[in-house]
C-alpha cells in the first residue's frame, strides 16, 4: 500500500514536469483571467439584449405594475443591427425618392356667379332740369314759352289735401306758355293758358306724388281756387309713363264782365301728372279768358308730348 501511494505522487509530479497539470501560481493566473472573460461576456450579452429592446419596442414593467413601452430606433428593423446603418466613414444615406408626388393643396372652390342681376342705383339728382326735357315751341300748337321765375305752388284743391313729398323734391323747372289747338287759325286767340313743371325727386317722392294727387280728388271733389270755386273729377290713368293721371278741373262758366251765366254750363280745364322713374311732368292747363282746350287736344298734344319729353330725358 505504501509503494502505490508513493508511485501516485511520483506520477503527479512527473505529469507536472511535463505540463500535463498547471503548477498552483499558473493556475491561478489562468483562473483570474477566466473570471474576466466572464465578466466581459455577461456585459457584452446584456448590451445586447437592450439594444434588441429598444429596437423592437419591447414592453418593460415597473415596480407598480405598468409597462412602459420603449420606442423603435429610427432605422431599425426591429430585430439585431439597423437595416442600412452607415459606417463612420460613409457618406450620409441619401433620402428615398417618393414613388409619388405629394398631393397639390386643393383649389378653392370655385364661386359661381349669381344670375341675378346687381341691383341698379338709383339716377343722381341732376343739377338742373334741361329744356329738352318741358314743353317748347317746337311743338305743335305752343307758342310764347318763358321760363317761370315764380316760386312753385302746389296745386289748390281744399284744405284736406297734402303733399308731403314737397319735402323730397332734389331739382325742379317750371315754363309758361299759350296753347292753341289745331282748329285755331293763325293770331287767333289763344284756347289754354299752360304750365308744364318737370321734378325730380328724391327717394319715392315721385310715386308720392301721384298718390297725394289721387287722394286730393278722393277728399276735395270741390274747392276753392282763386276767387272761383272749382270741381274736381279723376279722368283715370292716361296710359303713357311708369304711372299717370288725368284729372278735370271745372268752373262755373262766366259772361265777359265775370259774372256766373246762371244755366248749369261749366268750363273745364285739365290737369295731367306723368311718372317717369324719379321725375314727374305736370302739365296745368289753367285756361284763357274763362275757356280751356278740349280734353282729346290737351291728352293727345299737351300731356302726350310732355311724356315723351320726360321718357327721353329720364327714362
Amino acid at each position: 500500500m505504501p509503494n502505490d501511494i508513493e508511485r501516485g505522487f511520483a506520477a503527479l509530479s512527473t505529469d507536472t514536469d511535463r505540463g500535463l497539470l498547471l503548477s498552483g501560481p499558473e493556475l491561478r493566473r489562468q483562473a483570474a483571467r477566466r473570471g474576466s472573460r466572464r465578466v466581459a461576456l455577461t456585459a457584452s450579452a446584456a448590451a445586447v439584449l437592450v439594444v434588441g429592446a429598444i429596437g423592437a419596442g419591447w414592453a418593460l414593467a415597473g415596480d407598480d405594475g405598468r409597462q412602459t413601452v420603449l420606442p423603435t430606433a429610427a432605422g431599425s428593423t426591429g430585430v439585431g443591427e439597423p437595416s442600412g446603418a452607415a459606417s463612420l466613414g460613409d457618406p450620409a444615406p441619401s433620402l428615398p425618392t417618393p414613388s409619388s408626388a405629394p398631393p397639390s393643396p386643393s383649389a378653392p372652390p370655385t364661386t359661381t356667379p349669381s344670375s341675378a342681376s346687381p341691383t341698379s342705383r338709383p339716377p343722381a339728382i341732376p343739377p338742373s332740369v334741361p329744356a329738352r326735357a318741358l314743353l317748347s315751341g317746337a311743338d305743335a300748337g305752343i307758342s310764347d314759352v318763358a321760363r317761370s321765375e315764380d316760386r312753385f305752388e302746389p296745386l289748390e284743391f281744399c284744405s284736406k289735401a297734402k303733399f308731403g313729398s314737397e319735402d323730397e323734391v332734389g331739382v325742379r323747372a317750371t315754363v309758361r306758355m299759350f296753347y292753341r289747338g289745331p282748329e285755331a287759325g293763325a293770331g287767333s286767340v289763344p284756347d289754354d293758358t299752360v304750365y308744364n313743371t318737370v321734378t325730380v325727386y328724391r327717394g319715392d317722392g315721385a310715386g308720392n306724388y301721384l298718390d297725394e294727387l289721387r287722394r286730393a280728388v278722393e277728399v276735395c271733389p270741390t274747392g276753392k281756387v282763386g276767387d272761383s270755386q272749382a270741381q274736381f273729377d279723376s279722368l283715370g290713368s292716361l296710359g303713357v309713363g311708369d304711372e299717370s293721371i288725368l284729372i278735370d278741373r271745372s268752373f262755373e262758366s262766366r259772361d265777359g264782365q265775370g259774372e256766373p251765366v246762371d244755366n248749369g254750363s261749366r268750363n273745364h280745364t285739365y290737369i295731367a301728372a306723368i311718372r317717369v322713374g324719379d321725375a314727374v311732368t305736370l302739365v296745368d292747363g289753367r285756361g284763357y279768358e274763362g275757356w280751356g282746350a278740349s280734353r282729346a287736344n290737351f291728352t293727345k298734344q299737351l300731356a302726350g308730348r310732355a311724356a315723351a319729353r320726360l321718357e327721353d330725358w329720364r327714362g
